[in-house]
C-alpha cells in the first residue's frame, strides 16, 4: 500500500511523526524552537508536506554528527537568509558545517564589507590573520563569519583596533589549543593505529572528530559567554534588562538519547 508520504499528498501531524519515526511532542518542541516550518492550515487542521519531512531528516543528520538543536537552528536561519546550504554543509558529508568556505574578496569589497579597515590596519588584520593577502589586489578571508563579526562590533561602536585586540587573543589561544591537540593525536592515536598496522583508521576518526571537536567548541564558547555576561550584568547599568535580554536567547531545551526535546525552565 502506497502511503501519503509517497503520493506527495498533504499529512497530519500523526502520519508526520510515524513517516520520520519521531514522537509527535518532538515535532511540536521543533516548532517552538522554530527549527520546522509551520504547516499549511486548513480549518483547525495542520497538514504538512515534503519539505516537512526533509527539513526534519536533516535535522536528525545533523543530530547525529554532533550538532546542538541551537546549532542546528543557526545553520538553518542562515540557510533561509540566503547562504546555500553546500556552503553551509561543505562540499560533502564529512566536511563540518561549522567549517566555513574561504571568502575571496577584491580590495574595494574587502573595504565595503568592514569600512574601518584602513592600510595600517588592514596591515595588522593581515598579520593575525583575518584576512590574507592574495594576489595584487585580492584578499583571502578564512573566517567570513568573523569578519562579520568585527564589522558588527564596529557599528555597534567598538574601536577598530579594540576589536583586532580580541582577535588577535583569540588567534593564539587557538594556536596553542591546535598545537595540544596535535600532540595528544599524533602520541596517544596516531602512533599506536600505526604501531599495530591500523593507520587507516585515523582518516574516518578525523573525519569523525573535526565537526565534534569544533561543534562542542562553539557551544562550550557560546555557554562561557553568556555565563560572562551574566556576571557583569550584576555590575552593568540595567543590568536587570541584559539578564532578561540574555534569557530570552539562551538555549531553553534540551534532547534525551531518544531525540526527545524537554524544556528547561528559567532559573
Amino acid at each position: 500500500m502506497t502511503s501519503a508520504a509517497e503520493t506527495g499528498e498533504p499529512l497530519t501531524i500523526d502520519d508526520l511523526a510515524r513517516r520520520v519515526q519521531l514522537p509527535v511532542r518532538t515535532i511540536r518542541e521543533y516548532h517552538t524552537m522554530r527549527l520546522l516550518p509551520p504547516p499549511e492550515r486548513q480549518g483547525r487542521l495542520g497538514l504538512y508536506h515534503d519539505r516537512h519531512v526533509e527539513r526534519l531528516r536533516l535535522i536528525t543528520r545533523l543530530q547525529r554528527r554532533g550538532y546542538s538543536l541551537a546549532g542546528i537552528r543557526d545553520l538553518l536561519a542562515a540557510w533561509e537568509s540566503g547562504t546555500d546550504l553546500v556552503t553551509l554543509l561543505g562540499v560533502d558529508e564529512s566536511q563540518a558545517a561549522l567549517d566555513e568556505t574561504p571568502l575571496w574578496l577584491t580590495r574595494a569589497e574587502l573595504f565595503q564589507r568592514l569600512p574601518a579597515l584602513e592600510e595600517a590596519t588592514l596591515s595588522r588584520a593581515s598579520r593575525i590573520g583575518l584576512v590574507l593577502p592574495h594576489g595584487e589586489d585580492h584578499f583571502l578571508v578564512r573566517s567570513p563569519a568573523l569578519l562579520a563579526l568585527v564589522a558588527d562590533w564596529v557599528q555597534a561602536g567598538v574601536p577598530l583596533g579594540e576589536a583586532l585586540d580580541l582577535i588577535e587573543v583569540l588567534v593564539g589561544d587557538l594556536d596553542m589549543l591546535a598545537g595540544r591537540l596535535a600532540d595528544l593525536i599524533v602520541a596517544r592515536i596516531w602512533e599506536p593505529l600505526s604501531a599495530a598496522g591500523r593507520a587507516g583508521d585515523l582518516p574516518d576518526l578525523l573525519r569523525r572528530g573535526r565537526p565534534l571537536l569544533l561543534q562542542g567548541a562553539a557551544s562550550t564558547l557560546a555557554d562561557r559567554i553568556g555565563a560572562a555576561l551574566a556576571e557583569r550584568a550584576g555590575t552593568a547599568s540595567d543590568g536587570a534588562r541584559l539578564r532578561t535580554i540574555l534569557d530570552e536567547i539562551r538555549v531553553g531545551a534540551v534532547a534525551d538519547s531518544a531525540g526527545t526535546i524537554h524544556r528547561v525552565r528559567r532559573r
